[in-house]
């Protein structure tokens, strides 16, 4: 439960996130959004392909299987069923960055 000290966490959206790319890596904003597009792109790609798209100390990305199952409606209980299909699932890192790592996000 949040305290009323605490300030909720600053979403960074697209826009930002690309001046922030542009300013790093001394491109134009144009470029830098291109990059982002790019990026999330190929992992669209990958992962529709069936591969799992790691980066060790930001996240992961997979399809994962979800079976048909039948559920109950709440609007007068009847069955619905639902078909399988696969999803895709992200992950977190799940572990701290390396000390070099660090030094180069730094």
């Amino acid at each position: 439960m949040p305290t009323e000290d605490s300030k909720p966490a600053k979403i960074v959206g697209k826009e930002e996130l690309s001046h922030l790319v542009a300013a790093k890596a001394h491109v134009d904003l144009k470029e830098a959004d291109t990059m982002i597009d790019a990026f999330t792109e190929t992992i669209r790609e990958q992962v529709a392909q069936g591969h799992q798209v790691r980066l060790i100390g930001f996240g992961s990305w997979k399809l994962t299987a979800v079976s048909a199952r039948t559920i109950k409606s709440i609007r007068g209980g009847a069955p619905i069923h639902i078909p399988s299909r696969r999803k895709s699932e992200s992950t977190r890192a799940g572990r701290q960055p390396t000390l070099r790592q660090q030094e180069v996000f730094s």
